[in-house]
Parts: structure tokens; sequence; C-alpha cells
């Protein structure tokens, strides 16, 4: 009974241990299978990324090509409307500038057809008028000369006498004579007080009157005893016409 379980236990284990084995084989094949399928995968997607570079690359270059092709029509078109543009405006240039001489031509011409039609008339008014101013200077010489035949002589001519000179002793002498009459004259009363005196009494030179001399001091007194003006005099005439619309 012993040797039959310890066979049983060996057989158990030998079984356990080929079957480990097993497993690790086969573990060991499905790691190098999925290594195979890496590679391979890893492989297909290098190939993959080559094809899809070297389409990019084409696709690329017809891009570039089409660009330069595009550029060169490009170039070509604009040398071309370059050298059109270029030549209209020589072309029209050129037609304005006979344009411009034909014109000039027909203004001169019409200028000249002008003048000359301006210039006959003018001669001919220009010639009138030198006529006239010879006939009216022919008649007037003939009036001047009519003139003097007729004129009666005239009388002779009186030598009128210089003035004497005087010396400045004498004209000094003469300012002051004038100067003493003049001086004598202000001391003598005035001519109106002489009216209705007999005598030769000459009063005192002032008012014509007591009367005169007492109004002249009422209108002195009354001046300096009125009230002082604070402005103008016609602020006050403004405040009396106030006082008098007032009243009325």
């Amino acid at each position: 009974m012993a040797t039959k379980k310890a066979a049983k236990k060996a057989a158990k284990k030998a079984t356990k241990k080929t079957a480990k084995k097993a497993v690790r084989k086969a573990g060991a094949k499905r790691t190098a299978k999925k290594a195979a399928k890496k590679v391979v995968r890893k492989a297909a997607v290098k190939r993959t990324a080559k094809k899809a570079t070297k389409k990019v690359a084409k696709k690329v270059a017809k891009k570039s090509t089409r660009r330069a092709a595009a550029k060169k029509t490009a170039r070509k078109a604009v040398k071309k409307t370059a050298t059109r543009k270029a030549a209209a405006k020589k072309a029209t240039k050129k037609a304005a500038k006979k344009a411009a001489k034909k014109a000039a031509k027909k203004a001169a011409k019409k200028a000249a057809k002008k003048t000359a039609a301006r210039r006959s008339p003018a001669k001919k008014a220009a010639k009138k008028v030198v006529r006239k101013a010879a006939a009216s200077k022919r008649v007037a010489t003939k009036k001047t000369v009519a003139r003097k035949t007729t004129r009666t002589p005239r009388a002779p001519r009186v030598a009128i006498p210089e003035p004497a000179h005087i010396t400045p002793e004498q004209a000094l002498a003469n300012t002051r004579a004038l100067l003493e009459a003049k001086h004598a004259h202000d001391r003598e009363a005035p001519a109106w007080q002489h009216i209705g005196e007999g005598g030769n009494h000459v009063p005192d030179p002032g008012f014509q009157s007591e009367e005169a001399r007492m109004k002249a001091n009422e209108l002195h007194q009354g001046e300096i005893h009125q009230s002082a003006i604070q402005g103008s005099i016609g602020a006050t005439d403004r405040q009396n016409q106030g006082k008098r619309d007032a009243r009325g």
C-alpha cells in the first residue's frame, strides 16, 4: 500500500513536471509567435510608410513642377502684358503728339486770320485818327495866327520902386515904440466907461455897477455852498428831472 501511494505521488509529480514543461514550452512558442507577428507588423508598417513617403514625394514633386510651370506662364503673361502696355503707351503718345501738333497748327492759322482781320480795320481807324489830329492842328494854328494878328498892343510896363531896406537897429526901435504905445493904451480906461460923464475922473476898472458886483457875489456864494456832485453833471440833471416827473 505504501509503495502504491509513493508510486502515485511520484507519477503525479512527474506529470505535473511534464505539464509545467509543456506549458512553458507552449508559452515560449506563443511569445515567439507574438514576437514574430510584431516583427511582421513592423515590417509591414515600414513598407506602408515607405510607400506613403514615396506617394507624398511624388505628389510634392508634381505640385512643385506645376507651380514652376504656373510661375513660368505667369511671368510670360506679365512680360507680354508689359510689352503690350508699353506699345500702347507709345502709340497713344504718338497719337497725342500728332493731335497736339494739328491743334496747334489750326489755332495758329485761326489766330493769324483773326489778327489779319483785326489789323485791317485797326489800321484804317488809326489813319483816320491821324488825319483828324492833323486837321485839328491846322485849325488851331490858323486860330492862333488870327488871334495874334487881332490883338491890341500892350501898354508899357511901369517900373515899381523896390522897398527901402531897414537896418536891424531901426527895426528894434520900431518894435519898442509899438510896445510903448500898446502899454499906454492898456493903462487908459476903456471908452465905454466915459459914456455919460463930463469930467476927467476915471473910475477903477471893474464891474459896471454896484448891483452887478452884488449879483456876481451872490452867484459866487451859491456856487461855493452848493452840494458836492457825486458823479457828473448829467447825473444831477437826471435826478432833478426824476423829481420833476414825480411831482407832475
